[in-house]
């Protein structure tokens, strides 16, 4: 079960460093310096990713709330109301994309999950 949570960890840190790499370095260059075509690569490139580094997450969360008996944790549904959440904001960040809020609120939603992930006895 180690190899399964390293997994989990390792799917959740690309996906919140990769947020944290956006916010830090790409869009401020982005902005000082704009290419609309470039950061859209950039951010469909980094979707793909987050898309793939999302699946294994809930796979390798499954199988550890499984694993562990979390099904009934209230850590654990937070967690994926949180991930619910996430969706959503993501969702509505792909529809209207100028609305940058949408963006600072998927990372603050995922900092919460990775929180209550924390708080999870695994």
């Amino acid at each position: 079960m180690e190899l399964v949570l390293f997994i989990h960890v390792i799917a959740m840190a690309f996906f919140v460093g990769g947020q944290i790499m956006l916010a830090a370095a790409i869009v401020p260059v982005e902005r000082s310096n704009p290419d609309p075509a470039r950061m859209k690569a950039i951010a469909q490139n980094f979707g793909w990713g987050s898309l793939i580094a999302i699946a294994i997450s809930i796979f390798t969360g499954m199988l550890l709330a499984s694993h562990y008996n979390l099904w009934s944790d209230g850590a654990l549904h937070i967690k994926l109301t949180l991930l619910v959440l996430t969706f959503a904001s993501l969702a509505a960040h792909m529809k209207f994309p100028k609305v940058h809020a949408l963006m600072g609120l998927t990372f603050v939603l995922t900092l919460g999950i990775v929180w209550f992930g924390l708080e999870l006895p695994v």
